[in-house]
């Protein structure tokens, strides 16, 4: 996998089914058969005993069209894990108790009850993305790919003998999944950097300001308009008016905003008295 842990479909998996799949690697002119509908045997059996882990774009769409606050959304759907070997805190749907497990948004024999905002990770299957770590310098990455795509083939997946055949630019767009990507990246960087780092549980400072500016945009929100924040540093009135009206926006600034605040990188500057 990825050593920058970058945030893959193969996370979406708990151990035990890690043991029962393989990954196969794909070109982008590669062309793969895949099908997911009711008339599929294993309809829905993939929901069950899984970690899908959200990333913030998952989370804003989500909690949107759920109209919930994030806090709101956070404490009701999901929990929180660490990655492996660090403090950095991703964050998992919940699963129910008392239905084997099964993803908490799944509707029965309907299938996923949020279908049209669903994660990243299960618009992406059966693919799956390891990446380059984004810190290396261009001519560490001369002449290789910045990401290997890959298909997941799982031992109860029948959707691979599907006749239906795709390449990865055609799968990519007909799940919507090349602009969420676009707009996670500068976050997977932030994660990448916090692992290299080796980010433990003792750095609570650190901690909370990565939960509050990633998982929890309105608390970011309330942060940045209800604190000295915006008389601290210099930020001109258009990028204040769009991150006021447009919450992608403003996830955009709160990344810009983790990397000055962890890293102290990035185009922030602090205001001058006389200024």
């Amino acid at each position: 996998m990825s050593s920058t842990a970058k945030i893959s479909n193969a996370l979406k998996h708990t151990e035990v089914n890690q043991k029962n799949f393989n990954l196969k690697p794909i070109t982008p002119e590669g062309i793969f058969s895949f099908g997911c509908h009711p008339g599929v045997s294993c309809f829905n059996r993939c929901c069950h005993e899984i970690d899908v882990i959200l990333t913030p774009v998952d989370i804003l769409k989500m909690k949107t069209e759920l109209n919930l606050r994030s806090d709101e959304f956070l404490k009701q759907y999901t929990t929180l894990q660490k990655l492996k070997g660090t403090g950095v805190p991703l964050v998992k749907l919940q699963m129910r108790e008392n239905s084997n497990r099964a993803c908490i948004f799944l509707d029965g024999e309907k299938g996923c009850s949020i279908y049209h905002f669903r994660p990243l990770v299960c618009r992406s299957y059966p693919l799956g993305v390891a990446s380059l770590d984004p810190r290396q310098s261009e001519s560490e990455n001369e002449g290789q790919p910045t990401e290997a795509r890959f298909i997941i083939r799982e031992d109860i997946c029948m959707g691979h003998r599907e006749p239906k055949t795709w390449t990865l630019k055609e799968w990519m767009k007909d799940q919507g999944t090349i602009g969420m990507e676009n707009d996670n990246k500068s976050w997977l960087e932030i994660v990448a950097k916090l692992k290299a780092m080796k980010m433990g549980e003792k750095q609570q400072h650190e901690i909370s300001t990565f939960i509050m500016a990633s998982y929890d945009l309105d608390t970011f929100q309330q942060f940045v308009f209800k604190s000295s924040m915006l008389t601290r540093f210099k930020v001109d009135k258009k990028t204040i008016e769009l991150i006021r009206s447009d919450q992608l926006e403003l996830l955009k600034f709160a990344m810009e905003w983790l990397q000055f605040a962890l890293f102290g990188e990035g185009s922030f500057a602090v205001q001058l008295k006389d200024e």
